[in-house]
C-alpha cells in the first residue's frame, strides 16, 4: 500500500510543481559560459565556484571532453539510471571517475542557489558528500546536467545499499549484480498478491528487507570518524532545508591472498583517516577471523531535494505511510543521523588498516577480471 500511495501522491505532486514552477531566468540566478561537452554547446553555470573545487580535486580542465577520445556519451546511459524513482538519466565518463545526471528543475534551482556554499564544505570540511564538478545546460535540448565524482569508480561489489534511513532504503548491487527495482504501483494490481510476484520483485523486496535491517560492523575508530561525518553533513543540509538524500554504503570483501598482496595487516596504530582520495570517502579493516580485507566506500547523495510546497502536498498524501522519506528538513536529517548512530556498529573483529592498502586494493580490483563496476556499455576503459 505504501509504495502505491507514493507513486499516486508522487504524480499529483508533479503536476502541482509544474504548475507554480516560474519559467528560469538563468542569467539572475548563476553567471553562465559556453563551451563544448561530449560534441554539444553547453551554458556552464557557476563554474567559478567549481573551477576552484576541480583544482582541489586534481580533475582534468577537459575531464568530459578529451581531445580525439569521447569522454562522456549523453545518448547511452548507464544503468543505474533505471534504479532510482525520479527516472533522471545517468552517465558514466569514458574513465568511469565520473558520473553525469540530468537534473529536475527542482534539482537544477537548488544547485544554483547552493553552489557557493556547497563548494565551501567540500573545499574547507571533511564531508561524505558526494563533490559536483559542473553544472551545466545543453543548449539544443534546454535539458540540465551535473558532473560528479563517481564514488564507486571501480566494482564489483559484494554490496551496495541506497540507505536514507526510512522504509525507501534499499539493496542497489549484490555480489556484483545489479538489483533492478520492481515497485509496487496501484495501476498494477497483480503487484498486490505475493503469489504473483516475479523473481525479479522477489529479489527487489528482500533486498529492501535487508537494506532495512542492516547492521553494519566498522573499526572502533573508523566508526566514530563516521559518525562525525554523518552528524556534521546532515546538520549542514538541514540548514539549507534539503531532504531526500541517501548514505550510499558500497562494501567489498577480498580474500586473504589479496589481502596480504594489498600489505594489510595489524595496523590499526597507524591507520589514516578516510580521505586520502580525492573527492572520495573509503576505508580499510582486516577482519581477523578471516584474514580478509573489507573496504567500505560511503559518501551522501541526492541532496539536491528543496522542501517544496509539493513535498509538502505528498508529505499528507502519504499519511498512512509511517517511515516515510517525505518529511521536512529537520526531522529528515536528525533522523538520518540517529538511524545510523545505530545502525553503525563497533565491530572488534576487524581492524583499521591505512589508505595505502585500500588504494592497493582498488588497484587490485581494477587489474583483476576487467570488472570495473557498470560501464556505458563499452569494455574498454578510457582516460579522464
Amino acid at each position: 500500500m505504501g509504495e502505491s500511495l507514493q507513486a499516486a501522491g508522487s504524480m499529483m505532486c508533479n503536476c502541482l510543481e509544474r504548475a507554480r514552477t516560474p519559467l528560469l531566468q538563468e542569467g539572475s540566478h548563476g553567471k553562465a559560459s559556453r563551451r563544448k561537452i561530449a560534441g554539444r554547446l553547453v551554458e556552464v553555470l557557476n563554474d567559478h565556484y567549481f573551477k576552484e573545487l576541480r583544482e582541489k580535486h586534481k580533475v582534468p580542465e577537459d575531464f568530459l571532453e578529451s581531445g580525439e577520445t569521447e569522454a562522456l556519451n549523453l545518448e547511452l546511459p548507464r544503468m543505474e539510471s533505471t534504479l532510482g524513482k525520479g527516472g533522471s538519466e545517468q552517465f558514466n565518463s569514458s574513465c568511469r571517475r565520473y558520473v553525469v545526471k540530468t537534473l529536475s528543475k527542482d534539482d537544477h534551482r537548488a544547485l544554483l542557489r547552493l553552489a557557493g556554499p556547497l563548494v565551501d564544505r567540500l573545499l574547507q570540511n571533511p564531508t561524505l558528500m558526494c563533490p559536483i564538478y559542473l553544472h551545466f545546460k545543453d543548449v539544443a535540448t534546454g535539458r540540465f546536467f551535473m558532473a560528479m565524482r563517481n564514488l564507486t569508480e571501480v566494482g564489483p561489489w559484494a554490496v551496495k545499499y541506497d540507505l536514507k534511513g526510512c522504509d525507501d532504503d534499499k539493496t542497489i548491487e549484490l555480489n556484483g549484480k545489479p538489483i533492478n527495482p520492481v515497485r509496487k504501483r496501484f495501476y498494477r494490481p497483480h503487484m498486490w498478491c505475493q503469489c504473483m510476484w516475479s523473481p525479479e520483485r522477489w529479489l527487489y523486496y528482500q533486498g529492501k528487507v535487508q537494506a532495512r535491517s542492516l547492521r553494519l560492523g566498522v573499526a572502533d575508530s573508523q566508526r566514530e570518524e563516521v559518525m562525525q561525518l554523518i552528524k556534521s553533513d546532515a546538520d549542514w543540509l538541514i540548514s539549507h532545508n534539503v531532504m531526500d538524500y541517501s548514505l550510499l554504503v558500497a562494501v567489498r570483501r577480498l580474500p586473504p591472498e589479496v589481502a596480504k598482496n594489498c600489505g594489510a595487516g595489524g595496523l590499526g596504530s597507524v591507520a589514516s583517516r578516510g580521505e586520502a582520495a580525492c573527492g572520495l570517502r573509503r576505508w580499510a579493516m582486516l577482519d581477523k577471523t578471516t584474514g580478509e580485507l573489507v573496504v567500505l566506500h560511503l559518501g551522501i547523495i541526492d541532496f539536491l531535494q528543496p522542501w517544496t510546497p509539493s513535498k509538502v502536498a505528498a508529505m499528507y498524501i502519504k499519511s498512512f505511510e509511517f517511515n516515510k522519506a517525505t518529511v521536512p528538513p529537520p526531522l529528515y536529517g536528525s533522523r538520518f543521523a540517529k538511524h545510523f548512530e545505530e545502525r553503525l556498529s563497533k565491530d572488534d573483529t576487524l581492524t583499521a588498516q591505512s589508505e595505502a592498502v585500500t588504494s592497493a586494493a582498488e588497484r587490485w580490483c581494477l587489474e583483476h577480471d576487467g570488472i570495473n563496476g557498470i560501464s556505458n556499455g563499452d569494455d574498454a576503459r578510457g582516460r579522464c
